[in-house]
């Protein structure tokens, strides 16, 4: 099944998985910063694949992002992506320093930010293991600073995309004064996700 095909039902019940792994993501940051740190539920979309950088601001929008292939019963990826200034923004709140500190990326930013999206991924997946009864890993996460653009063509060369849809989880990182926008995208080829959707019980 193609992710363009899915109804309304199978569209709740992966915005529920995703809801589910934004809580557990929460805590998880929660713990590793000793201060509340929080993420609204997700807001599901079903994207083209080829429209990923649109969706980031274009195709030569500068961009933070982290990579990781899908690794057990099912197979596809896990794309983190956000704008430059998003990401520093991020890495001020998970430092909880004022945004706008933090001005380029060097090794300690690349680190936190791939770790936040290591969390994030691990939660989603660790939801669609649970409620579909699947193992499911993400692999070791790449990290790129590059264009939406080139980051996209990278992904689609590391798995050998078969995904003509990516479905699009848009959080917030909030704390009490700070909220910036992320976006995860769950890129399971259509076997998988046939797999994740029978699991589930919404064939």
């Amino acid at each position: 099944m193609k992710l363009t095909d899915l109804s309304e039902l199978q569209l709740d019940a992966l915005g529920e998985v995703g809801s589910i792994g934004a809580g557990h993501a929460a805590t998880a940051l929660s713990q590793l910063m000793g201060r509340p740190i929080g993420l609204t539920n997700p807001e599901l979309e079903l994207i083209p694949f080829g429209e990923v950088p649109r969706v980031v601001g274009g195709a030569e929008k500068l961009v933070a992002a982290v990579y990781s292939r899908l690794l057990g019963d099912i197979e596809g990826g896990v794309l983190f992506m956000a704008a430059r200034d998003s990401s520093l923004a991020i890495c001020d709140l998970m430092h909880n320093h004022p945004v706008g500190t933090a001005k380029s990326f060097g090794r300690d930013e690349e680190a936190l930010l791939s770790h936040v999206a290591s969390i994030l991924t691990a939660a989603y997946l660790a939801a669609v293991a649970r409620l579909a009864d699947l193992s499911v890993l993400p692999s070791t996460p790449l990290f790129a600073l590059d264009m939406a653009g080139a980051i996209l063509e990278v992904a689609t060369t590391e798995i050998g995309m078969k995904a003509e849809s990516a479905l699009l989880l848009r959080t917030s990182f909030l704390d009490e004064e700070t909220s910036v926008d992320a976006m995860l995208f769950f890129l399971p080829d259509p076997d998988s996700l046939d797999v994740i959707l029978g699991r589930l019980g919404v064939v």
